[in-house]
């Protein structure tokens, strides 16, 4: 008897650096915009140090969800500094790259 296993599909990301958006928070009235371009599979950086805490829950309770739908994640790059992008995209070199570059667990 012979066993087969399926072939995995290896996915290469084709995001660039310059894919990357970075949006300084202050309040969550741009919340579906963010939304928005994480539905897109567009890589976001979103900067909470000018956001009050219960503006940053709030933003960030919702992305989540809209990343779990999107098959996403968050990663803490730095103290109040989260990259929000699709699993895909954050396993592939470019991602990976500015993780290990910014991220304050070093």
């Amino acid at each position: 008897m012979a066993l087969f296993k399926a072939k995995k599909e290896e996915f290469t990301s084709s995001i660039q650096f310059e894919d990357l958006e970075f949006y300084r928070i202050q309040d969550s009235t741009k919340i579906y915009d963010y939304a928005e371009r994480i539905m897109h599979r567009v890589p976001i950086v979103l900067n909470f140090s000018d956001c009050l805490i219960t503006e940053a829950n709030e933003v960030l309770l919702f992305l989540t969800g809209v990343l779990y739908a999107c098959d996403g994640e968050i990663v803490k790059i730095q103290d109040k500094i989260y990259l929000m992008a699709q699993k895909q995209d954050l396993n592939g070199p470019v991602l990976q790259k500015f993780i290990s570059e910014f991220s304050s667990k070093k």
